[in-house]
């Protein structure tokens, strides 16, 4: 759209030669330097505003409308008003300009009346002239103006220097997002940020939902322009990425990239539905349509990261497209032709968590077997493959690479299940053998112990009873059972090992039951306690395998859905031994999540004598934790002991006024005179209990 300025000055150009030359000196013109300034026409409108969002109406209403327009308007100075028709006259054209006497006047009006809603249909939205143009001349696509030219990573892992110890948490309840402090010796948790910066400034925080990226960085928030990725121990914003109805985002595991994903189905074929950001910039580096397969299964994610964030891969029935982040190209084979992997009848893929090597499973097919195939990326050589019929089979890495389980299930003809094998995978032993354990009850869950050599195993007989927990164990030679529990309930489904092992804690998810317990270093189970938190949807461990988080959370995408939780919303923190340090019920409960944790930087050596030494370095950290304590104590009884002598006090004063009163009223006189007239007396009564008796034996 052209200004006015860029019509005048075309206007200019298509007059005719001849009209212009006839303004043109013949002689040969004065010096440039003796010439006078030229004088400049000051083309800003500092004292107009232009209000949109008005009603459009006919004739008949205009002065009803100019009338309420100007008892908003005039509290702000004297003013002209224009309210333009249409080009027939008939109707407003739902707009007006406004031009007071001083540019202040027209910067208060505008600040104060910009965004404010007249009735349900109609919001103003006033803007000063001058900057009509360049709103009206926007690009249609979005882009993110870059308010920071770049941004410092050095106080990004801050809060792991915290004196105290403590983890960090972030709750999204209603429209609030806050991050706390998990304080024990306070006994509650201590609000760390809750977006007081924004409400300052009017500002949302956040739209929808957060997300904490894997390392702990960033936190992100939704908008529906994008998401915003805020760091720092002040919670400032680092950088936005742009993708209007984003829904989901995943980042890279090094944090360098971040996917995000606005939610469109395959079909609708849109080009802009995936994209990939560079986190350092904020640039779009990659985009997509949606793939047509999500290889774990549900909505999202439709790619998979390896370990180390240098390969991102999708899948769809028949192959696997790997790219490389450097040029977000397909990886090339051996003729170096840039091309995929070729799986027929492909069901599944996962990346190793600690190397770059694809887990693929692919379906049994006619005369062709089920097929589990390990590819070595980016040289595409298979490492192993075995093959199996009649089975339906599902992949389980351990956290540190070193084991690949497949559970696979046989099936009769008709589909019915038979005998269970878990074929356990040694990747680190040459030419990869492979363990066999057979189940004859049904599994109902696998998990693996975090950093460590056992995995549990819950199960149930055939009819669904009997729920039993196994823990098995990988030595050298051989896996074998090392202990059992049988369940007190049958409402147990699921297992949640220890960020480092050992501990954990088995419950029944969307009923309450909570089992706590460890393995000790010579294989031993332990129960250590066994307790229920009603409804629980969530469970989670924090970083440092101190603490449990249980939670009941409702679903932000299904109000309805998440009606049957709404009575119970909210959270306990736990001890890993079963003890419970806080709860609190919170109304309208969507997220809950500890902050994570970068990789260790002490080597595995280091870690080791820590954890043989951690009584010597527990002493110093203890004393610490008392003198917290202490400390907390001291505040609380000087806290009580001010309120008591406040109220002492209070009590004082008021006994002074009542003799001071009773005195000048005959207060006293009266109350005497009245216990005479009523002939009572006082009467002393003693009575003695014994306590206690003690013999003595003297001699």
């Amino acid at each position: 759209m052209a200004d006015i300025f860029d019509l005048v000055e075309k206007e200019l150009e298509e007059r005719e030669e001849e009209d212009l030359m006839d303004f043109i000196s013949d002689g040969e013109g004065e010096d440039i330097d003796t010439l006078e300034e030229p004088l400049r026409l000051d083309d800003s409108f500092p004292s107009t505003v232009v209000v949109s969002g008005i009603p459009q109406v006919p004739k008949e209403k205009f002065d009803k409308l100019l009338g309420v327009i100007s008892k908003l308007f005039n509290k702000y100075g004297e003013n002209e008003k224009e309210m333009p028709f249409n080009a027939a006259g008939t109707m407003t054209e739902g707009c007006v300009l406004i031009t007071y006497e001083t540019p202040e006047a027209a910067t208060q009006a505008q600040q104060a009346l910009d965004g404010m809603s007249l009735d349900k249909k109609h919001t103003f939205k006033v803007v000063k002239f001058d900057q009509f143009n360049e709103i009206t001349n926007r690009d249609e696509d979005f882009k993110p103006r870059r308010t920071l030219a770049s941004y410092s990573r050095n106080d990004f892992r801050s809060w792991l220097t915290d004196t105290k110890c403590r983890e960090q948490f972030l709750l999204r309840y209603q429209t609030e997002t806050e991050i706390y402090w998990h304080d024990t010796t306070i006994g509650e948790p201590t609000l760390c940020y809750g977006g007081e910066r924004e409400k300052r400034t009017g500002k949302i925080w956040c739209d929808w939902q957060v997300q904490w990226s894997p390392l702990g960085h960033f936190l992100t928030t939704f908008h529906k322009q994008g998401v915003a990725l805020w760091g720092g121990p002040e919670f400032t914003k680092k950088i936005r990425f742009a993708h209007d109805g984003v829904k989901y985002l995943e980042f890279s595991p090094t944090e360098e990239y971040a996917l995000t994903w606005n939610g469109t189905s395959a079909l609708e074929n849109d080009a802009q539905a995936v994209r990939i950001h560079r986190v350092l910039t904020g640039e779009c580096v990659f985009n997509c349509r949606t793939p047509a397969v999500a290889p774990l299964g549900g909505d999202f994610p439709h790619f998979l990261w390896s370990h180390d964030g240098k390969y991102f891969a999708e899948c769809n029935e028949a192959s696997i497209s790997v790219r490389e982040t450097d040029t977000f190209n397909l990886i090339k084979d051996e003729d170096g032709k840039k091309r995929t992997l070729k799986f027929p009848e492909l069901s599944t893929f996962q990346w190793s968590p600690k190397d770059n090597l694809l887990s693929v499973w692919c379906l049994e097919k006619e005369n062709n077997p089920a097929r589990l195939v390990l590819v070595e990326i980016p040289s595409r050589r298979e490492l192993a493959s075995r093959s199996r019929t009649q089975v339906e089979a599902s992949m389980h890495w351990q956290s540190e690479g070193d084991y690949l389980c497949l559970i696979n299930t046989k099936l009769s003809k008709t589909k019915k299940k038979g005998a269970t094998n878990l074929e356990i995978f040694r990747i680190r032993e040459k030419n990869i053998p492979v363990d066999i354990v057979e189940v004859k009850d049904s599994v109902r869950g696998f998990h693996w112990e975090t950093k460590g050599h056992r995995f549990s195993l819950l199960t149930s007989d055939d009819s669904g009873h009997h729920p039993k927990m196994f823990i098995y164990g990988l030595s050298k030679e051989k896996c074998e059972v090392l202990s059992f529990f049988d369940l007190p309930s049958n409402s147990y489904n699921n297992f949640f090992w220890a960020p480092e092992g050992q501990y954990f804690v088995c419950a029944a998810v969307g009923h309450g039951d909570l089992l706590f317990g460890g393995m000790t270093s010579d294989n031993k189970l332990e129960i250590l306690h066994k307790d229920e938190h009603f409804m629980l949807t969530d469970v989670q461990w924090d970083p440092s395998s101190r603490y449990v988080i249980t939670a009941v959370t409702q679903p932000m995408q299904n109000e309805i859905g998440g009606f049957k939780y709404s009575m119970e919303a909210g959270f306990a923190i736990w001890t890993f031994q079963g003890r419970v340090l806080h709860r609190q019920q919170k109304e309208k409960l969507w997220q809950i999540s500890w902050r994570p944790h970068p990789p260790c930087l002490l080597s595995s050596s280091k870690q080791a004598n820590v954890r043989k030494n951690v009584k010597q370095y527990s002493k110093k950290y203890d004393q610490l934790d008392d003198q917290a304590k202490e400390a907390a104590r001291n505040a609380y009884r000087n806290e009580r002991e001010g309120k008591m002598n406040a109220f002492r006090e209070i009590l004082q004063r008021v006994g002074d006024i009542y003799f001071d009163k009773s005195e000048e009223n005959g207060w006293a006189d009266a109350l005497d005179a009245f216990n005479a007239s009523k002939g009572w007396s006082p009467l002393q009564e003693v009575s003695q209990d014994v306590i206690e008796v003690v013999e003595e034996k003297v001699g």
